[in-house]
């Protein structure tokens, strides 16, 4: 339909004035503004779906198949186990336990003092425990190293007692 038989037919309307008129074509503009609204934001959501299909259809990660160099794989990580540091037992005490233990804050034994010999007595299972769980609300679970392993406080505990890094 032309614009010059639309304003035809609302002039042809019998016994209306220039407001009614006005109204008519108002709401014929609006009517036509939602429809075409609708048939936009239809596109623009199925593009949008579109997208969220291509996207989920990509791979995860990459194919690697046998006797290619695929990279180096991603360690696992297993919730609440400690992965480790890597470090010796002096470099756990370096890192982790010197602030304490260089200066006997709340009567930490000092590296290779003979403080240790009552608590060595008490076994190295004892101490490990006391390490990893904390001792007197002074010294903190795990000597602040939370991903520290068995193997490296037990480390550290013999680098503190003894003074060498036998690691």
């Amino acid at each position: 339909m032309s614009v010059y038989n639309f304003w035809s037919k609302i002039r042809s309307v019998k016994g209306s004035s220039v407001i009614k008129r006005l109204l008519i074509f108002c709401v014929i503009l609006v009517g036509s503004l939602l429809f075409l609204s609708s048939l936009l934001a239809s596109d623009e959501e199925d593009w949008k779906v579109r997208e969220r299909i291509i996207e989920n259809l990509q791979f995860f990660g990459k194919s690697c198949l046998e006797g290619q160099d695929c990279g180096v794989a991603a360690p696992v990580y297993i919730a609440g186990q400690p992965t480790g540091t890597g470090l010796s037992g002096k470099g756990v005490y370096d890192k982790y336990c010197f602030a304490c233990h260089e200066t006997g804050v709340n009567e930490a034994p000092l590296v290779g003092a003979e403080t240790w010999a009552p608590r060595v007595e008490q076994g190295m299972d004892v101490l490990l425990q006391h390490t990893k769980e904390g001792l007197n609300d002074v010294m903190p679970a795990m000597g602040t190293c939370g991903q520290c392993t068995d193997a490296e406080l037990e480390a550290a505990i013999e680098y503190l007692i003894t003074g060498e890094d036998n690691s």
